[in-house]
């Protein structure tokens, strides 16, 4: 068979990097206030350092006070900025903010060998140092919160995985002759994303999404699904309810983003034609349209009630066939490639 398609085996060892993703209003507001927090240390550390030389008297009503004694002041506007820099920016502040009291704690030490252990210096020591256990203790408690909800979330998204997974079987229960179907377009329609270049995040999406594109068959009658011969015309409507009837029942699942979409739109056709909207081209959701090529390849690989199943090089043809009639021609670019390299030479 010939493809005319062009395949590259060189693969990029940098994913595409998306600028956009980094560009956001938090990250602005972030570095402006690290480059405020950098002109901030400065100002208060020459401050600080002016006034614990100087002896200029400051009179404030009726009670006179040396300038040097404000130094301690300066020390103790900058703890506290250093505090709520950790408070507000978690991993990034402390580290900044361990970095700026290690570089104050080095210039205080230095300054109290050269002025011969001064006392005048201790109250700066450890003001230092309170600020270094107070920025410790902010942080290992935001650590231990981090792994607390890390523990929380993967324990919901393997509870969310096994009910999935339950769900495909009881899809796939309802007609021998597609039992694992459900988890094998699951299957392709990872192969497909990854092919297509989706991050690891959506690539699983898709997977979920896919195990419960069919979930609409529970509505139908075994006696329609498992017929061998050809469906009447009102038996093939009742079929094709599967989509919507899928639709209905996952719309209000709001733990898993598109969770419907798979189940709604994956008979719909490039072209418009398709069911049950009619909807066209990129109108059809992504995830649904890679869905589409991954249950074709499925129904065409599989012996049904109706037929045995087809030769791949047979399937292969016909998907390529229908490129920008009934599949997304991106899709069945990716599709190809994956069965030029062999991906699916364990079916044959």
């Amino acid at each position: 068979m010939d493809i005319n398609i062009k395949t590259d085996s060189k693969k990029s060892l940098f994913k595409k990097i998306n600028i956009k993703k980094y560009i956001t209003l938090k990250n602005i507001i972030a570095i402006i206030a690290f480059i405020l927090l950098c002109v901030c240390y400065y100002q208060s550390e020459m401050a600080s350092r002016a006034a614990s030389k100087s002896k200029e008297i400051i009179t404030i009503g009726s009670h006179q006070f040396t300038y040097s004694s404000f130094a301690g002041v300066y020390s103790a506007i900058m703890t506290i900025i250093l505090i709520s820099w950790v408070v507000f920016y978690r991993t990034f502040g402390f580290y900044t903010a361990m970095s700026i009291l290690t570089v104050r704690t080095i210039r205080l030490f230095r300054t109290l060998v050269h002025s011969h252990y001064s006392t005048s210096m201790l109250p700066a020591i450890f003001l230092t140092f309170s600020a270094i256990v107070s920025v410790l203790l902010i942080y290992l408690q935001y650590e231990k919160r981090q792994k607390a909800q890390a523990k929380h979330r993967k324990e919901l998204e393997e509870f969310t995985k096994e009910i999935m997974g339950a769900f495909s079987k009881c899809i796939d229960g309802k007609d021998p002759y597609t039992n694992g179907h459900s988890r094998r377009v699951a299957k392709y329609t990872r192969m497909l994303a990854q092919r297509l270049g989706e991050s690891d995040e959506t690539i699983e999406k898709f997977y979920n999404i896919a195990l419960l594109h069919d979930i609409g068959k529970i509505g139908i009658p075994e006696a329609i699904l498992t017929k061998p011969g050809k469906l009447t015309t009102e038996e093939f409507d009742v079929i094709k309810s599967h989509a919507s009837r899928g639709y209905e029942i996952l719309k209000d699942v709001k733990i898993q983003e598109d969770i419907a979409a798979g189940a709604h739109y994956h008979h719909e056709r490039f072209d418009g034609k398709g069911y049950p909207e009619g909807l066209s081209g990129t109108n059809i959701p992504w995830v649904a349209r890679i869905i589409s090529v991954a249950d074709t390849f499925d129904a065409m690989s599989s012996t049904r009630p109706y037929r045995q199943k087809l030769p791949l090089e047979f399937i292969a043809a016909e998907i390529e066939n229908c490129a920008s009639s009934q599949f997304d021609p991106k899709v069945v670019k990716a599709f190809l490639s994956l069965y030029l390299e062999g991906a699916f030479a364990d079916l044959a």
